[in-house]
């Protein structure tokens, strides 16, 4: 039996579902400690990584491209690589893997 067998919630296997299907939700401040972290103004980051359908003043949604997340990459073993991961979304830290999650059930199937 698997770990994930007797759990709900388990180690990420970085299938890379989440950051496909969501799109995290930011407050300005936020988008500003990414943006200092990329060396770019917030409106430089709004720019370039702001999902431009949604109107929020005060939050934004970062952008999906045809591969999901714009900070989503794939390392040489093909597994999912957050581009921004030590400093990503609070969103996306506070995600726990789990049999939950639609997502990480298909990111489980061989």
């Amino acid at each position: 039996m698997s770990d994930i067998e007797n759990t709900e919630v388990f180690e990420c296997r970085r299938c890379g579902n989440c950051c496909s299907h969501f799109q995290p939700h930011l407050e300005m401040d936020e988008a500003q400690r990414i943006a200092g972290h990329l060396s770019l103004s917030l409106e430089e980051f709004k720019q370039k990584y702001a999902d431009k359908r949604w109107p929020g003043q005060r939050t934004m949604l970062i952008r999906h491209n045809e591969n999901g997340c714009i900070f989503l990459g794939r390392g040489v073993d093909n597994l999912s690589l957050c581009t921004i991961h030590d400093f990503k979304p609070q969103a996306c830290r506070d995600y726990q893997p789990s049999l939950k999650h639609r997502e990480c059930r298909e990111g489980l199937q061989p």
